[in-house]
């Protein structure tokens, strides 16, 4: 019995080793209103998920309807970045809705750095037969090192965005500082 268990553990460490193991969301409802998500300090960071897959993940057959979610991180040296229908690593968003409202991603702080993805797939994603529609999304970067990305319906790295349907209403992204940048990418494949 012992052998076996050691051999069990040998495989599992090893099978481990070759990397992360997919998440996947499928046949699924993910609903989420009014949530929130905050940090602040010296070295804040916040990050809000909400239906996401990782490591080569997949969301199928699946809808994703989120109002009103906030995440903010205030501070020195803020980060904050909220995934909403999101995957990566060769991850995939198959015959799914995602849709979000109100929503809104702000980092405030000397090395501010904000992230919004909503119905996003990154390194290697695909977007396919998916509708995607963010209505007055907003994010935020404020503060000396400023830098804003916004991303709703699309894909990247080598992304593919095949059969959908991409909505973007009153969408706004801000960055404000010294070495302010801000990049939106709605329905984009690079």
């Amino acid at each position: 019995m012992q052998a076996f268990i050691k051999t069990a553990l040998v495989a599992a460490l090893g099978l481990a080793s070759l990397g992360a193991v997919a998440g996947e969301i499928q046949d699924t409802a993910v609903f989420a209103s009014g949530v929130t998500n905050a940090t602040a300090g010296a070295l804040t960071k916040a990050y809000q998920s909400i239906g996401v897959a990782e490591g080569q993940g997949r969301i199928r057959n699946s809808t994703i309807v989120v109002t009103g979610a906030s995440n903010l991180s205030a501070g020195l040296k803020s980060t904050a970045r909220q995934e909403i229908g999101h995957v990566k690593d060769n991850g995939r968003i198959e015959r799914t809705t995602v849709l979000a409202t109100g929503v809104g991603n702000n980092a405030l702080g000397a090395g501010s750095y904000a992230r919004q993805s909503i119905g996003f797939a990154r390194n290697n994603g695909k977007v396919e037969d998916s509708i995607v529609s963010a209505t007055y999304a907003v994010n935020t970067a404020v503060g000396f090192g400023a830098d804003a990305i916004q991303e709703i319906g699309g894909a990247s790295g080598n992304g593919v965005l095949r059969r959908a349907t991409v909505v973007a209403f009153g969408a706004a992204n801000t960055a404000a500082g010294v070495g302010a940048t801000a990049e939106q990418r709605i329905g984009v494949a690079r």
